[in-house]
Order: C-alpha cells, then structure tokens, then sequence
C-alpha cells in the first residue's frame, strides 16, 4: 500500500512543498510548489515575510491534498536555523522575524562573553560562536530595549512558529533549539542557568519534543516535528551505510560540515576549533562547523546578472574550470563575506587586505571562489579527525549544491579523500525519514537509509582525488595567508 508524506522545506533562499511516496520500499517525489525566500529590507533591518511563507505553505498543502486525498498521511516542516518571532498572550505573532544576517548582532559575542566567558558558555551549549546566533539576537533585543522583548509572552523558532500556525500548539522541536546556543544538549534542556547570567528571560522558551513528535494536525492531517532545521534533517539522509566512517557535508547557501556522533564533545579542542553540537534525529549529535557554502557564489550571481549579464550556475562553473588555479587566497568563512552586497567588490577587498595581486575578471573571481571554499572544507575536515580522533576516509556530500561537480572535485582534491555526492533533496528526504519512523512505517533510521540508498543510489557520483601534491601545496599556502 502507497504512503505519502508531505515534506515543507524551507531555505534561506526558497522554499518547496514535496510529496514522499513510499510504495515497496522505495521512496519518490514529486514537487507541489515552489516558492522565493529571503530578506527584505525595512527602515534598515532585515525581515522575513512569514505571512507570504504561510500562504504558500497552505498552497502545497491543498495541492497535496487535492492529488492524494486520504492517502496523506502526515506533515513536517523544515527549515533554516536560529531565527524566531515573538508572540503575545493572545497567540500573535508581534512582529516580522528578523533575519540573521542583519547587522544588530554585530560585536555581541564580545559584549556576551565579557559577563559570561566563551569557555563557559560552551561548557553549556558546545556551540559554535557565530554572530547569528539566537543568543546574540536576544541579547541585541534586551540591549535596545526591545518593546516586543519586553511583553513578549513566549519565543518560538522559524518551524515552531509555523507548526503553530498549522495546529495552535506551542512547542520547540530539540533539533532546531540546539543551534540557538540556549541549549544544553548533556542536560537535553535549555541552558536556563548561563542565561539568566546574562540576565536573558527564561520564560520565554517553550516545552521541547524530540523529531518524530507528532505534536499536532492541521485540518486532520498530522504535523509531525521532523529535524525541522534542515541541517538536521539533510544529515538523516546521508545515505551512510552501518559501520561506515565517514565525514558529511550539507551542501547549500551554508556547507555544514562534520560528523554524526553519539555524544557531545565539548573538549577545550573543540572550543579551539569552534565546532557546534547540535541535536541530530534518533538521539544521534551533529557535531560540525557552520561555513560559507553556496552564499558567495550565489551573491556573485546576483551581482552579476543585476549588471546586464546572464550567467546559469553551470555557466559559472564551466567558467571556474577553465581559468588558472591557484592564483589567489579566499577564505569564505571570514566576517567579511557574511552581509549581502557588492560580492566581487568585496573579494578584491579581502585579496588586498591580505596582501595580494587582485583578481579583475569574472573568472578570476570565480576560481579564487571556488577554489576558497574546498580549502575550507580541507581545513576543516583536518580539524575534525583531529578533534573527534577519527580516521575518515570519505566525505559525503548532500543537498543542492552536491550538484556542482567541478566543487566535488576541487574538494576531493584539497581533502585528498574520496568524495561521494547525494542525494540533492536531502533536507526533504531526511524529513520524510522521521515522518515514516513517526507514523510507524519504519522501525529506525538505519532502515530508512537502506531505503534511500535503495531509492537514490543512482543519482550519487565519486570524485577520487587527483594532483595530491599539487594540492597539498595550494591547502599549506591557502592557511599561511588566509589563517
């Protein structure tokens, strides 16, 4: 008997509405819309439009329902991590969620870690720090004194607030707090005593489920809290096998890259690495690093054709192919590249801020792009065998930007390790997976990877690596410059 799941999947960028079929154990999908995402600008902070993301959210719900009728079994929703709205006692939604890249955390870390040292707060949450944080966002609001901070009757993070549009229940889904640095994820509860510290209020937080939580229905088709930060549910459908070591990479507009543990590692060398403990599906811990994955290229992109020209992301890298390697030295995880703008402008910047030639030309700018980011990823992936004192032998690369085939490349040739793609709808797929085990059709995430190695085998590639000595070379001169 067919099962259909609906799948909401929300980026930073765009957001779809996905039907999962199950039917003799495999697993298709089929696309019921797809809609834009992203910030918009008022009077100088950066919103959401929550209402426009509602609307279309309910659109992929009538259309899922129009085509499968009864055979709907359940929903999940996912999203992009940190960001929250403020509700009053009445149940409203108070103002427009600000997004995280907007510039009223800027210097906070420093501001929170001179009452509270960043070595204590990461004894509490073992989170990596990023300005972004939900922490910081609080903080900001509590500095400014934020009229809807102040009478706010309860916080709920971008998918708890949408689950509570769907069916009138208040609850935070554990995946999702862990990235907010208000988590404690040894104590499995907020980090009530670092908070109040700070002076933050701690009434605000709602009672946490775990993923697969069925914590509601909309209409009488049930709202399952799936890992609704879509990193999470991306690293449930990692197609690993039992037993197998190996690295993951969420590949996107952020690359979110580590490992899936059983415990947290909240070792001084993790501190010193800045690698994050975030809560996985089934009890497991996502122990990565936040970096700059897709942001640069796509803010290139924009960029670029905003000035008259056309350019496809395969023209873009068709064009990082063919230019010259090794010509300059970009970190994409610095401060620099995190506000939207002028990206080209910006790598010139940074090219002569650390004292190099400056690439001029579209492809130029491109390479040292794209050549930036597989460092990073070298760097870290070192940083993490280091750290968790495993030895990996791959890194598996999931999600949308799993698709670019010459990054495979550039990676498995700076990490010197083999490097398997997909699936791309890894963040659906993986919400799917915890709406199967929720409503009973499969015994346990390991199952359900069998499943998806079954249904999208297929649609995976190896990048083996090539120039070991050649690139051995670019990673050592890329961190004397860039580290």
């Amino acid at each position: 008997m067919k099962r259909h799941y609906l799948a909401v999947d929300l980026g930073a960028s765009s957001g779809r509405t996905i039907v999962g079929t199950l039917d003799d154990g495999v697993l298709t999908l089929k696309e019921m819309n797809r809609f834009w995402n992203g910030p918009t600008e008022i009077g100088g902070t950066l919103h959401w439009d929550f209402v426009h993301l509602f609307r279309h959210i309910r659109e992929g719900i009538d259309l899922a329902r129009a085509e499968y009728g009864d055979g709907l079994v359940s929903m999940g929703i996912d999203t992009w991590g940190v960001d929250f709205g403020l509700f009053d006692k009445q149940g409203r939604l108070l103002g427009n969620p600000v997004n995280y890249r907007d510039s009223r955390t800027q210097g906070k870390i420093g501001e929170v870690a001179a009452i509270v040292p960043k070595e204590e707060i990461y004894g509490y949450t073992g989170v990596q720090f990023m300005e972004l944080n939900s922490l910081y966002q609080m903080f900001a609001l509590k500095q400014e004194g934020s009229v809807q901070y102040e009478v706010a009757d309860k916080l709920l993070f971008v998918p708890d607030l949408l689950n509570y549009w769907l069916t009138g229940n208040m609850v935070a889904e554990r995946s999702f707090a862990s990235t907010s640095q208000c988590y404690d994820p040894a104590a499995r509860n907020w980090a009530f005593e670092m908070l109040e510290k700070l002076g933050l209020r701690t009434d605000l937080f709602a009672d946490l489920v775990d993923p697969g939580t069925v914590i509601g229905d909309t209409d009488g088709l049930p709202v399952v809290a799936v890992g609704s930060h879509d990193t999470a549910s991306a690293f449930a459908a990692v197609p690993v096998a039992d037993g197998e070591e190996c690295g993951f990479l969420s590949s996107g507009t952020w690359a979110l890259l580590g490992a899936e543990l059983p415990e947290p590692v909240k070792t001084p060398e993790a501190l010193a690495a800045n690698f994050t403990n975030e809560v996985g599906v089934c009890d497991t811990v996502r122990f990565l690093k936040n970096l700059s994955g897709m942001w640069m290229i796509q803010e290139l992109r924009r960029n670029w054709n905003a000035q008259g020209a056309d350019y496809s992301w395969m023209g873009m890298e068709k064009m990082a192919a063919e230019a010259e390697p090794f010509q300059f030295c970009v970190d994409p995880s610095d401060e620099m590249f995190v506000q939207p703008g002028e990206m080209p402008e910006t790598i010139r910047e940074y090219c002569r801020k650390t004292g190099q030639k400056v690439p001029e030309t579209h492809t130029e700018i491109l390479r040292a792009t794209y050549e930036g980011l597989a460092f990073l990823y070298a760097d870290t992936f070192a940083m993490l065998e280091s750290v968790t004192g495993k030895a990996l032998d791959t890194l598996r690369i999931v999600g949308g930007g799993s698709k670019d085939r010459l990054l495979n490349q550039l990676a498995a040739n700076a990490l010197n390790r083999r490097v398997v793609s997909g699936p791309t709808e890894a963040t659906a797929i993986g919400n799917l997976t915890v709406q199967m085990l929720a409503m009973g059709d499969i015994a346990s995430l390991s199952e359900g990877r069998a499943i998806i190695r079954k249904s999208f085998g297929d649609e995976g590639a190896e990048f083996l690596p090539q120039d070991a000595d050649v690139w051995a070379k670019g990673v050592a001169r890329w961190q004397s410059v860039c580290k």
